[in-house]
């Protein structure tokens, strides 16, 4: 009997969560019952068209198996709206008049497809920015010198790379810039029983670990504030491709001398040299609602913003493939609770308060800034686009599930 009434619970929760679903596709008020795709749309926008919430398309997508790859949509295509058991569907209608001229197949052209979001607006993060391991960063070749001790180098000058192996003349490798390590560090006393973190990005370069200031911080990391750094935790290095170097001369096993062949920025010393990366995107992939919830993922970089970033532009957050975020992910991003002084019951000069100040103290909510979705990740950071937002994505807001 008991177990009877068990299996009685897990279904009626089963069956909840089923109905707690449905009821999270929301149609737009404002939706039409068919839509043509209009060459320039994007697949987020016309989730928008109908639906309140365009990450839950996936939910009433209906894919057509009678016609070819039925989850690629092209300009000309027929979006419908219609209801399956009562429930919002959408199909896709790639019926087009046939004009008996020659036997020729129309054919389709899968690059005309319409792209998740504008890859323009994403393309120079795919192939620029990538996030090292504390192990990669410290393995990196790099450069030593430039031609002639230039302070910068620029294309078609030499440099000399230091701990570059197993190359050949001709080979070819990226030119990138360290820029920012991500960290989660605790932020109470005592930090071994700290709750609470929060989210650093510092700039770091690569240099020796045994300078006099080297030591002494890691002599005080590992001896005086110990607790502490044990509890940091390394979300990874950032760096910046920057341009292309090719293997002029293998001088020794020690120094190779190279020649910039591409470059966005001067070369220096003390910028890394990596394999280029082959980093392949499908611009068609579905916006699907996040799964990763931890209470302190947070937006970690801006790009381009000094106070806060708007529609189509870049962030970055603290999460990643190893919290099993993956491209297309959406999430909501929230400023933080605020805490501000109760002027109207407590102006400065209530003597109330004078010697009790937190009792003039109130904490307004966090508000919803907007959604960012994925589209590349890393082992703990992710760089997203904001797709819309009631207000400016700022650094170090919150990142939730939608």
């Amino acid at each position: 009997m008991m177990f009877k009434k068990q299996h009685l619970i897990i279904a009626l929760l089963i069956g909840l969560m089923f109905v707690a679903q449905a009821e999270e596709v929301e149609l737009n008020p404002a939706h039409p019952d068919t839509y043509v795709v209009q060459k320039g749309d994007t697949l987020w926008d016309i989730s928008a068209v109908f639906l309140k919430s365009p990450w839950l398309w996936p939910e009433i997508w209906h894919a057509n198996p009678q016609i070819e790859n039925p989850h690629l949509i092209y300009p000309g295509d027929v979006i419908n709206l219609i209801y399956l058991d009562g429930k919002p569907a959408i199909t896709v209608n790639r019926s087009h008049p046939t004009v008996k001229l020659s036997p020729t197949a129309r054919t389709i052209d899968h690059s005309d497809a319409i792209q998740t979001i504008p890859l323009k607006d994403i393309e120079p993060f795919l192939k620029r920015l990538r996030i090292l391991s504390k192990a990669d960063a410290e393995l990196a070749p790099y450069v030593v010198e430039t031609q002639e001790q230039k302070i910068l180098a620029a294309t078609d000058n030499k440099i000399y790379v230091r701990n570059l192996h197993n190359v050949r003349q001709g080979d070819r490798f990226a030119i990138v810039r360290p820029t920012v390590i991500y960290r989660e560090v605790p932020t109470d006393f005592p930090w071994d029983e700290s709750e609470n973190h929060e989210i650093q990005s510092v700039e770091w370069q690569k240099t020796s670990e045994y300078t006099t200031s080297a030591v002494l911080a890691r002599f005080w990391k590992e001896h005086i504030n110990k607790m502490y750094w044990k509890n940091v935790k390394i979300l990874g290095y950032e760096v910046a491709d920057t341009g292309i170097a090719e293997v002029v001369k293998v001088n020794s096993e020690d120094i190779t001398t190279m020649k910039i062949i591409d470059v966005d920025t001067e070369v220096k010393t003390g910028d890394l040299i990596l394999p280029i990366d082959d980093f392949n995107f499908d611009p068609y992939f579905m916006p699907k609602a996040g799964s990763a919830d931890d209470e302190n993922i947070r937006v970690v970089a801006l790009n381009n913003a000094l106070f806060g970033s708007g529609r189509r532009q870049i962030v970055a957050i603290s999460t990643g493939k190893k919290q099993g975020v993956d491209v297309g992910d959406v999430f909501a991003v929230y400023s933080p609770e605020k805490v501000i002084r109760d002027e109207v019951m407590h102006p400065k000069n209530d003597l109330k308060t004078l010697f009790k100040p937190s009792q003039a103290m109130v904490t307004l909510p966090m508000e919803l800034a907007g959604h960012v979705m994925v589209f590349k990740t890393f082992d703990h950071i992710s760089y997203a686009i904001i797709t819309d937002g009631n207000r400016p994505v700022r650094l170090y807001d919150y990142v939730k599930t939608p």
